[in-house]
This record gives C-alpha cells, sequence and structure tokens, in this order.
C-alpha cells in the first residue's frame, strides 16, 4: 500500500509519500524514482490529493439511506446507479473550513474512487486497472436547500394516468454543489493492501459525537458496479473523483430529512478504515 499526499510548503505545492510520520518529496504517482527531500506531516499543509477534473457523486447506494434494511429490496427499489456533479472548484483539503449556513449540515461519509486514465464502457473485471487510489470523501449537504429545488408541475400520474399538479424533488444543487461541500483527503491510497475495497468500515463525527457508523459492505452497488455503470453513460476523464454513495445515520427513520445543527469551529470527521481521517471545521455564514 503506498500512501500519497499533496502538500503545501510556503507557496509551492508538493506531491510525496508518507512513511510514518515523514513524507518524502515525489513527482509523479506510480513512478519508480529516488525520494526526494523530506519534511514531518507536522510542519506541511494539505491540499486535496488530487486535483480533480470532475466530481462524481454516486446517490442513495446503501439500504439505510433509503429506508429499508434489506440489500435486495434496496436493489429492486434503486434499479441502477445514481449520479450527481459537483463542481471541481468547491473541494477543499484536510483541515480547511466548511462553510455552513446557520441552520443545517449533514456529513456523508464516502469512498473516493480517484480514476487514473480515461474509461468508458469498461467492464467489471477491468475496473481496477482504472483506479490510482482511494480517498476519504465527505459528501457535505445542506437538507434544506432541496426544498429550495423541489417546484410543481402538471404531468400525468402513473398511478391513475391522469394528468394533475405534483411535487418534484428537482435537482441536487442548492443542498450539496456549495462552496467547501466537497472535503477530501488527507491521502490518496493505493489498494495492494487495503484488501476488499467493499468492506471497510466508515464513520462520521461532529464535535465529537458518532453520527454514521457503517461499512462499505452496506452497499447496494459495488465499486465496480458504480464504475461500469458510469463508463457506459460518459468517458470518464482521468483525475476524477468518483464517490460510492453514504451509510445510514445513528437513530434516524428518513436519511433525507437528518440534519445537524451547525457549531461555530465544531470538527467534522469522516474515517473510512485503511483509507484514513478527513477533519475539517465548521465556519457559519450567514
Amino acid at each position: 500500500m503506498t500512501k500519497y499526499v499533496s502538500f503545501y510548503v510556503g507557496n509551492v505545492r508538493k506531491l510525496g509519500i508518507v512513511e510514518g510520520d515523514n513524507i518524502y518529496e515525489i513527482h509523479d504517482f506510480g513512478k519508480e524514482e529516488p525520494k526526494g527531500k523530506t519534511y514531518k506531516l507536522s510542519e506541511i499543509v494539505f491540499d486535496i490529493p488530487v486535483l480533480p477534473s470532475a466530481i462524481i457523486c454516486t446517490l442513495v447506494n446503501t439500504p439505510r439511506m433509503i429506508g429499508v434494511s434489506n440489500k435486495e429490496e434496496a436493489r429492486e427499489m434503486v434499479k441502477s446507479p445514481k449520479f450527481f456533479l459537483k463542481l471541481p472548484t468547491v473541494a477543499i483539503a484536510h483541515k480547511q473550513p466548511i462553510l455552513s449556513l446557520e441552520d443545517a449540515i449533514r456529513p456523508e461519509v464516502e469512498i473516493g474512487i480517484v480514476i487514473k486514465s480515461k474509461m468508458k464502457e469498461v467492464p467489471k473485471s477491468k475496473v481496477k486497472d482504472y483506479i490510482l487510489g482511494y480517498t476519504v470523501f465527505n459528501d457535505i449537504t445542506y437538507p434544506p436547500g432541496m426544498k429550495e429545488d423541489s417546484y410543481y408541475a402538471m404531468r400525468r400520474d402513473p398511478a391513475d394516468g391522469k394528468i394533475k399538479k405534483m411535487l418534484f424533488r428537482g435537482t441536487h444543487f442548492r443542498n450539496k454543489v456549495r462552496d467547501t461541500f466537497a472535503p477530501m483527503g488527507p491521502y490518496l491510497v493505493t489498494d495492494e493492501e487495503i484488501g476488499d475495497i467493499n468492506s471497510l468500515k466508515m464513520r462520521s463525527y461532529y464535535n465529537g459525537e458518532l453520527v454514521q457508523d457503517g461499512n462499505s459492505n452496506e452497499f447496494i452497488f459495488s465499486i465496480e458496479e458504480i464504475l461500469e455503470e458510469l463508463s457506459k453513460i460518459v468517458t470518464i476523464p482521468p483525475l476524477s473523483v468518483v464517490s460510492t454513495g453514504s451509510v445510514g445515520y445513528i437513530n434516524a427513520q428518513d436519511a433525507s430529512e437528518f440534519h445537524l445543527k451547525p457549531i461555530e469551529n465544531a470538527i467534522m470527521v469522516a474515517e473510512i478504515e485503511k483509507i484514513g481521517r478527513l477533519e475539517n471545521p465548521t465556519k457559519i455564514i450567514k
């Protein structure tokens, strides 16, 4: 397992390999080269692991996120992986602040898959050949934003075939595509020693309290299925970050309604076994 980190020393962005508390400077991912200058983790400023060409997020990919307990039932309800986009410019690094409105915020701990080379119509059996590594991704959400993007329209009701005024959920925009709403890091980890990527503990915390506690074995669609389906739809560019969807919330019957009251300078943590612990403070904005 190789653990990469992107970081700043002064105003210079660098790439390194992490070994214990040390970082050895290198020039590129996956290249055989001598280790360069050494830094201490305590003396660097973290950057996002890669500068993403795209951020493609997977929705409702565990049973608890759609309110059921059975994976087969959930798969029948969802049918296929569902996707939405975040702008690459909303990505932030480990320890950078999340800008939160004062009424609500929600973490969504997810595995971020970093794509190595262009993907188009790649079968599940070949997916791993296109993965550079994995990072912790936090799909920050502002739940009230969904109501703002909902709307009414005159449409045919499939239940009775009649055209009527119906409420539509709308896009995932105001609730998910906001500045700082894509924390990722601290590291990019290759999979040599991760083992089964679809069987890792996933947790999130806010202000010291456990919010989410689950496992990637809950995924309705595996990482291989996600990338196979996505590459059928669109050519995935190199250095894209594709997220996996999140696990459910402790004691929440409806995940879509779950939210936390933002607290100034409270630390939000997203943690994934063998990949890392991503921490970001909350800064409340008006």
